[in-house]
């Protein structure tokens, strides 16, 4: 690995044809390949243990649920499900990345299974779509631009939100996904591989038998969908909007947001370090566990990037999110 700045060409080793190498990411700052080459190494129990966790919570919160019979601890169990089906988007991330395992095959085999086929996702087809926003971030072909357009007020924003909560912005998530549905994989001239179709009937076929022969398709509904419907949508607009939202016209050191929420606010909206967003853009081969790291590094480089002048939190504090994108007027 060279000392050169990283480009979305060394995102992959492969380049998806098709997509035009010249983008904003081409002028990404980077570090010495003496301080990325140790947090650019995969650690296969970092990654194993990442995704155990995000399932084990998920068995807890429907085993608590189940086992109590409360209303308020259903809804609690729920909405933990949603973060961690999050959780699971943001591993898949790192699979698109080839972050898993250097080893593609491998690499998208665990990223199906385990993080983007229980969401009705492909690997192959999100990682076309998620170069491209790499390659021409924060420009007007980025495919992910319009997620980071703003409400004119922060009444605005929250209507949004009180939205996506209710359902109601459901359908037009769903559509956004199917951008990189794993049923998309069976259309004509679709990117993805045998392997990968074979793993959808597979994974589907198997899931089908589970939940008509132990009889959990009300459990289904309740505990993997219904999270899907009324919370995963919220979780996603905010993430969205605080990774670039009101940066679109920045310049490279803070043309994508880190933050630094406390607990809570890791829990809901920032689980797997997807939180410091600039540092990813800026390195991209490093894994998320590895991003605090990264953090520091980049922080004692570039004192005036978005490392080193984080945001304090999404909606709690005096630094948040919240205040950076609707100043209070005096």
């Amino acid at each position: 690995m060279s000392g050169a700045p990283l480009d979305a060409q060394s995102i992959e080793p492969g380049i998806e044809p098709g997509i035009d190498p010249g983008s904003a990411a081409d002028e990404l700052l980077a570090l010495p390949a003496a301080q990325l080459d140790d947090l650019s190494r995969l650690r296969a129990w970092s990654s194993c243990r990442q995704i155990a966790f995000q399932w084990l919570v998920c068995a807890g919160a429907i085993a608590a649920a189940e086992t109590l019979q409360l209303w308020p601890v259903t809804v609690l169990a729920v909405l933990l499900i949603a973060t961690r089906q999050h959780a699971l988007l943001v591993l898949m991330h790192d699979a698109a990345h080839s972050l898993i395992s250097r080893r593609r095959w491998l690499n998208d085999a665990l990223g199906n299974l385990l993080l983007a086929l229980p969401l009705m996702l492909s690997v192959a087809r999100y990682r076309h779509h998620h170069l491209l926003h790499h390659r021409h971030l924060n420009s007007a072909a980025d495919p992910d631009r319009e997620d980071s357009l703003l409400p004119p007020t922060a009444r605005g924003l929250f209507n949004l939100m009180l939205r996506d909560v209710s359902g109601l912005s459901t359908l037009l998530t769903l559509r956004n996904a199917n951008l990189f549905s794993c049923f998309g994989l069976f259309a004509a001239g679709s990117r993805g591989s045998l392997t990968d179709r074979l793993l959808v009937l597979m994974f589907f076929a198997t899931l089908a038998a589970c939940t008509v022969g132990f009889g959990i398709g009300s459990q289904f509904i309740v505990y993997w969908l219904v999270p899907i419907v009324l919370f995963l949508p919220l979780i996603l607009r905010v993430r969205s909007i605080a990774e670039h939202g009101g940066r679109l016209d920045h310049p490279v050191q803070s043309n994508a947001r880190s933050l630094r929420p406390g607990w809570l606010e890791r829990l809901l909206w920032a689980p797997c370090h997807i939180n410091r967003h600039w540092e990813h853009h800026t390195c991209p081969r490093v894994p998320s566990y590895n991003l605090p790291q990264l953090t520091a590094r980049l922080a004692a480089a570039y004192p005036e990037s978005a490392a080193a002048r984080p945001t304090l939190g999404y909606f709690l504090g005096p630094r948040t999110l919240l205040r950076e994108l609707y100043p209070r007027r005096a």
